[in-house]
């Protein structure tokens, strides 16, 4: 969720697995599903190779990692499965630090969205502070679109808790933002910084990409897929009237019982998508 960070001695070139990007949809309309890497960090021991072998298993399309810990095996894991590296979350400095290295190395794995995971909260204190950072991730935007790659941002709720008049600090980072810079709504986490997910869904469905589906309460605890306060329904509506998600990404923050979040929130999410289209 954090990017790459300090990973990046960790990143060798992986053998050339460029796919079309639409190969995840399988053989299906169905909305690509996927699972963000985080939701099996903290409770669990598996490598991401071994990560997208579980996932490929229970179903996923495609897989999210915050870092890469072997980048050979997990080639290989990628080349032995029907999943793809859809999308990955690597930092703006980091990317701006290795550019070509890491572009590189996420186009041979075939990925196609590469995402900012979190940025401070003092970040959106105030206007120049966001539109310098917004301006940042659209010029790496303009660089990884070069590449065939989309760069965007992944949301956390202090950009909505944060207001500059009669805005929130998302909505103005939202308003400087480039046409093709991906939003990726955090549903979870929109919602505990106090807006209404579906709303934010239809307001900024031109840039908004993918979602990660996770369930909270709006105290801000971190519920299983369908157990939360996030409201389902509402999304799914606007989903079928904008069609403009790419795909949707499973994330349960330091789940309990990791391996049996991930085949449930593919259970869910595979449900849920034949739902949308």
């Amino acid at each position: 969720m954090f990017g790459l960070g300090s990973s990046a001695t960790r990143l060798v070139r992986a053998d050339d697995l460029s796919e079309d990007s639409e190969s995840a949809r399988g053989a299906t309309d169905d909305i690509p599903i996927s699972t963000q890497l985080w939701t099996y960090d903290a409770n669990s021991d598996k490598s991401v190779a071994e990560l997208i072998r579980a996932s490929a298993a229970a179903g996923y399309d495609a897989v999210e990692p915050f870092y890469l810990d072997n980048p050979a095996v997990i080639a290989t894991a990628v080349e032995e499965t029907d999943v793809t590296m859809r999308s990955a979350h690597v930092s703006v400095g980091h990317l701006e630090e290795e550019f070509d290295t890491l572009a590189r190395t996420y186009t041979d794995f075939g990925a196609s969205t590469l995402i900012h995971g979190y940025q401070s909260p003092n970040t959106f204190t105030d206007e120049d502070s966001i539109v310098a950072f917004a301006d940042r991730i659209n010029a790496m935007a303009d660089r990884l679109a070069d590449w065939g790659i989309e760069y965007g941002y992944h949301n956390y709720n202090h950009e909505f808790e944060m207001t500059l008049g009669d805005e929130t600090a998302y909505d103005v980072f939202a308003r400087h933002i480039s046409d093709d810079v991906h939003l990726q709504l955090d549903v979870g986490w929109s919602l505990v910084g106090g807006a209404d997910p579906a709303g934010v869904l239809s307001e900024y469905s031109g840039n908004i990409g993918s979602l990660h589906v996770k369930d909270m309460s709006t105290a801000g605890t971190f519920e299983e897929i369908g157990e939360g306060d996030v409201n389902t329904d509402s999304l799914a509506d606007v989903i079928r009237e904008t069609s403009d998600i790419d795909f949707l990404v499973y994330e349960y923050d330091g789940a309990p019982n990791p391996m049996e979040s991930l085949e449930t929130g593919a259970e869910f999410l595979d449900t849920w998508s034949r739902t949308l289209i």
